[in-house]
């Protein structure tokens, strides 16, 4: 199986940065607005008051995360923080969606297209998540680098389960582990120079995040495209046949 190469992700990742980033980090920041709106809903009506105060005063600044854990934590805050974990992971399904699309070439700019899957796609993907970040969390919690392993081989199982939306969710987390079989280091590498890249976004004024996210994402997504290449004659079997790379 080909090694990954982080520079050739990072620099396949830039080009279509530089054609589609700007245009997808439109769509960053309107989840960032919608998401800001429905915090709104839970914000105290003197919050703004209290938060001029806390910024002034050090005991007013303690007092102040001391109040405003407890006024968010209410039914309604609860609810809000439902829904908004809902948008994100409907968001980052398309997004996702969509940044494979353009890698793969059958898109050639970016529209809501990549947002037309399935309700069980968005189900499937969305299991995918919670597993990966279940384990990697327990793992973390045992020893830490369990956690580092087990989350850097199962990291393009939910690329796959978009990829193959007809395949199952252990389907999925298997590709995953096989795909990252003897690129454990490389993709390892890739996940930290992605953090690097969303961290140097919001040391620009917390405005660059907008570009980076796309940015992080295509270097994934070209990854993932390079590694599914080679593990194509080894996909697992779905509904009777071996599937193809799309």
């Amino acid at each position: 199986m080909k090694e990954l190469s982080v520079s050739e992700s990072v620099s396949q990742g830039w080009e279509f940065a530089k054609q589609h980033g700007l245009m997808l980090a439109v769509f960053v920041l309107i989840l960032y607005i919608v998401n800001s709106l429905l915090n709104t809903l839970t914000m105290p009506a003197d919050f703004w008051d209290n938060y001029m105060k806390a910024l002034s005063d050090p005991q007013s600044a303690q007092d102040f995360q001391t109040w405003m854990a407890a006024s968010t934590s209410t039914t309604l805050g609860f609810v809000v923080s439902i829904i908004i974990d809902i948008i994100q992971v409907i968001f980052y399904a398309g997004f996702t969606a969509t940044v494979l699309k353009l890698v793969r070439g059958t898109m050639e700019k970016v529209s809501f297209d990549g947002w037309k899957m399935s309700a069980m796609t968005y189900l499937k993907y969305f299991a995918v998540i919670f597993i990966v970040g279940l384990v990697t969390v327990i793992g973390l919690f045992l020893c830490i680098l369990p956690g580092i392993f087990i989350g850097t081989r199962l990291a393009f199982a939910d690329w796959y389960i978009l990829d193959h939306p007809e395949a199952g969710i252990g389907d999925a987390l298997k590709a995953s582990w096989n795909m990252t079989s003897g690129n454990f280091w490389s993709v390892l590498g890739m996940i930290v120079t992605e953090a690097a890249i969303v961290l140097i976004g919001f040391m620009c004024c917390c405005i660059g995040v907008l570009f980076a996210i796309p940015f992080a994402c295509f270097v994934e997504g070209c990854a993932y495209k390079m590694l599914n290449a080679d593990f194509i004659d080894e996909a697992p079997v779905v509904g009777g046949y071996v599937q193809n790379e799309r």
